[in-house]
């Protein structure tokens, strides 16, 4: 077990190395990343209003094109249900009800199973043509360091994706597990009151856990760099999808 532990420690150490020291430094503070054309990609039917609602909500109200892509089917997201056709039902249902809330009339499923390594190939094919077909200027996902395994997989499947890209996108990597070192703050004061609605529609998962609360506690820290304390923030590693998957071992994938 304390192999295990080192072991994990080494990698983790070694990856934040590889980023730390272009971003030692007090984030950047934003009413919100540039982007007109937007793109997010989300593990799980939650992780994006959980992730970024606030930010995403600020860019509806700009006029800002929003379009969620969920990686996974939602099939083991209700354990309490054994018909999981019926538990991927409730999550679609809950997530759709979400994006209501935030103003988002954009989505898509790739229906990949939850919590399996191997990706699909016929996965990747869909979303390169969801992608083709949007070409965003700016993707969200949730960053590469993040303890779970399908967020690590979202990285895997655009990082593969991507090689069929003929269009230039920034990414804005989110924190929804593992918080990350962030370059870029994000104020969503303005606009918490909305997130809070969203997050509540995930009724299905809040009788396991009390993500709102979790969530609005990382976005209250989220303000001691540059609010003071005051407000709501959601942070981000937000790069060039160059240096972004550049930060990747070069066998990581």
């Amino acid at each position: 077990m304390v192999l295990k532990v080192e072991k994990f420690a080494f990698y983790v150490i070694n990856k934040l190395k590889g980023i730390r020291k272009d971003l030692i430094c007090v984030p950047f503070i934003a009413s919100k990343p540039k982007g007109a054309n937007i793109v997010v990609l989300s593990p799980h039917f939650d992780d994006e209003i959980f992730g970024c609602g606030g930010t995403l909500r600020k860019h509806i109200l700009t006029g800002d094109r929003v379009n969620v892509i969920y990686m996974t089917d939602g099939r083991y997201g209700v354990p309490d249900i054994k018909n999981k056709s019926y538990a991927e039902k409730i999550r679609k249902k809950e997530s759709a009800e979400a994006l209501k809330v935030l103003g988002i009339r954009y989505f898509y499923y790739l229906d990949e199973p939850e919590c399996t390594r191997q990706l699909n190939d016929a996965t990747v094919k869909k979303l390169v043509k969801i992608l083709d077909e949007i070409k965003p200027d700016l993707i969200y996902l949730p960053w590469f360091l993040e303890n779970h395994i399908d967020h690590i997989k979202i990285n895997k499947l655009l990082y593969f994706a991507s090689k069929s890209f003929k269009f230039k996108f920034d990414i804005c990597a989110y924190e929804v597990w593992t918080p990350l070192i962030p370059n870029l703050i994000v104020d969503i004061t303005s606009v918490i009151e909305e997130k809070k609605m969203a997050m509540k529609c995930f009724k299905s998962q809040l009788h396991y856990v009390n993500y709102c609360d979790i969530v609005l506690g990382l976005n209250k820290y989220r303000t001691c760099s540059n609010m003071k304390g005051r407000g709501f923030a959601e942070a981000f590693l937000h790069t060039s999808s160059d240096f972004y998957f550049g930060l990747f071992n070069k066998n990581d994938y």
